[in-house]
């Protein structure tokens, strides 16, 4: 199947995206999922659980940028390790843990959503996922722009964000009592083409006025 050239592009760079066994963004889906369902995680499979959990999600609106070589999953991993028994997913009675969205391309992950399930995510907890995602570097808090920075300096971005990882490659923000962590050239790249489909729609939209 070929692909617009805009997304050729950005599917090579996914595939040249360094890994490392600390790395989380750049990791593989296979080396994902062995790791969080040796320790109590699980995917969710039903499909209406899985479009009501990602309604209204940071990514969604975003995925039709992407093409058939995008992919998002959820999972489920309780706080103790526990694997939750089917019944318990029947039931929609998972308990206290995490809801873990992971967006893939390639099959390899750009972007990943953690968030507290059944209380709220403590500080602690933040600093602990920004360690465990930092890929063997540190973060660094993103400068915030102020009325006087010119536009243009700005930076590209589809989600914001409050941090960048020391070697530029990845970004992550709280959001909604939770984290995202996301690859940059991802979020610039959804970012531009966000743009371009405004400006596209701009003169359609006021026609007639």
């Amino acid at each position: 199947m070929k692909y617009p050239a805009y997304l050729s592009l950005f599917f090579a760079a996914c595939l040249m995206q360094p890994h490392s066994a600390d790395a989380r963004i750049g990791e593989r889906r296979d080396s994902f999922e062995r790791r969080l369902f040796a320790s109590g995680g699980i995917v969710l499979r039903d499909e209406d659980e899985r479009t009501s959990r990602r309604q209204g999600g940071p990514y969604t609106s975003y995925m039709k940028y992407l093409g058939g070589s995008a992919e998002a999953r959820v999972y489920f991993k309780t706080d103790d390790g526990r694997k939750p028994s089917q019944s318990d997913v029947a039931d929609k009675a998972l308990g206290s843990g995490w809801e873990v969205h992971v967006l893939y391309v390639n099959g390899k992950s750009v972007f990943e959503l953690y968030k507290r399930v059944g209380s709220s995510s403590s500080e602690y907890e933040t600093n602990a996922l920004l360690g465990i995602l930092g890929g063997g570097g540190f973060w660094k808090e993103a400068e915030k722009p102020t009325a006087e920075d010119d536009k243009e300096d700005a930076p590209i971005t589809a989600f914001g964000f409050d941090y960048i990882r020391s070697d530029g490659e990845v970004r992550a923000k709280k959001s909604g009592g939770g984290l995202m962590v996301f690859q940059k050239q991802l979020d610039e790249f959804l970012a531009k083409k966000h743009e371009t489909t405004l400006l596209e729609k701009a003169p359609l939209s006021v026609q007639g006025f």
